[in-house]
């Protein structure tokens, strides 16, 4: 077998669901807290993934891959992603349990 090297080399936060309390009235609200960072890589968006996913709202921008995460695959509207300052949905997961990774389709949050 060949030797593999990591090909997950850049840096995002990974945002979940829950309750943060608002600095200006002290007050619990929900919104997306950082839970970790993950490390992904690029594989950017083809024009047939856009034309699969066009929806009036969400239209795939972005596509990451990441490890495999049971957490996010169970929950994937509990979860964002930011990737340098910008926050995206996790619209669709597909993944490859033989390499025990994920890809992520992502929209932009709104």
């Amino acid at each position: 077998m060949p030797r593999r090297t990591n090909q997950l080399k850049w840096t995002a936060n990974l945002l979940k669901l829950g309750e943060t309390i608002d600095p200006a009235t002290d007050r619990v609200v929900m919104g997306y807290p950082l839970d970790r960072e993950i490390k992904y890589r690029n594989l950017g968006v083809t024009s047939t993934d856009k034309i699969f996913a066009e929806r009036d709202v969400n239209e795939v921008v972005r596509k990451i891959e990441v490890r495999l995460d049971r957490a996010i695959e169970d929950n994937q509207k509990d979860y964002r992603i930011e990737i340098r300052g910008k926050k995206y949905n996790i619209e669709r997961i597909y993944t490859k349990e033989d390499e025990r990774l994920m890809e992520l389709n992502l929209s932009y949050a709104g």
